[in-house]
């Protein structure tokens, strides 16, 4: 978090102090660390919006907040250099470590809910298709390496598997690609990657569909211009779906409680939707040509 330095800070201050004279009174010092907690705040969120106020009227108000004036911050500003024991930086630095406590705090709960986010994607993803052992020993096997997976709804499908090009295979070049297709058969998020020969390699890749998308197609080898008797092996291929982040935590919070919490905060009752009911959405058979 970005630090006012302290001059800069009590001179802002003081320069409202400055116009009133009204009998004032000293602020303790717990109480001046919260008021400059409060300008910090107030100073980070102006800069971040880009408001430009007259500095009266933004820290009047967390005067007010406290029960004191500028008048009490004048008084209290100047009293500091008849102290001995205690200086204004003091006040400041107590502000300031409160302010890097509840950002430490706020680093820690930002990690705990990504731990909660990656349990939710863990817990809820489906897994849509899966094929063992996949294989093209000549030209005429390439027709296997072609899958059509429809696409229920929209979302991220990964896709991974296992692959080898064996020492015998004498093509130049082996790549995969993949793409979705809509109702009218166009393509999109058209993807390609070029596969590493002479070693059992994993591919990985996330689709991310919208809802116009109703296949993923996955051209799984494609050879060169003119290809030769092939030698290439797929295994353990698997398409997963995530369910969005609101979706994926609703669905926790409902195998973990029993009720499902709604995107506007609210708790309804409701009981959590079984396997076999997600199962159903994702009965879609894949289509091989």
């Amino acid at each position: 978090m970005m630090k006012l330095p302290i001059r800069t800070l009590v001179l802002a201050l003081a320069s409202i102090a400055l116009a009133s004279c009204n009998k004032p009174r000293v602020i303790p010092d717990d109480e001046l660390a919260d008021i400059f907690y409060d300008v910090y705040l107030t100073n980070a969120y102006v800069d971040r919006q880009g408001i430009d106020l007259d500095s009266m009227m933004l820290y009047e108000p967390i005067f007010e907040k406290y029960g004191y004036t500028v008048e009490d911050l004048h008084l209290t500003i100047n009293s500091f250099s008849k102290r001995k024991s205690a200086r204004l930086s003091d006040a400041v630095e107590m502000a300031i470590q409160r302010l890097e406590l509840e950002s430490d705090l706020l680093n820690a709960q930002v990690a705990d809910l990504d731990t909660i986010n990656a349990i939710a994607r863990r817990l809820t993803v489906q897994r849509i298709y899966f094929d063992t052992t996949i294989r093209m020993r000549s030209l005429s096997d390439t027709a296997r390496m072609k899958r059509h997976i429809p696409i229920p709804r929209a979302g991220e499908y990964l896709v991974e598997y296992y692959y080898q090009i064996d020492s015998t295979d004498k093509n130049s070049s082996h790549r995969s690609v993949g793409y979705f297709l809509d109702s009218a058969k166009h393509r999109s998020k058209y993807y390609t990657s070029r596969y590493r020969r002479q070693t059992r390699d994993k591919y990985s890749h996330s689709f991310i569909a919208d809802s116009s998308v109703v296949e993923l197609v996955l051209e799984l080898c494609n050879l060169n211009a003119k290809p030769k008797r092939p030698h290439f092996t797929i295994d353990s291929l698997t398409v997963k779906y995530y369910l969005p982040r609101e979706e994926a935590l609703d669905s926790l919070t409902a195998l973990n409680f029993g009720f499902r919490l709604l995107v506007d905060g609210f708790y309804t009752p409701e009981p959590p939707a079984t396997a076999a009911d997600s199962a159903l959405y994702f009965a879609l058979p894949p289509r091989i040509e």
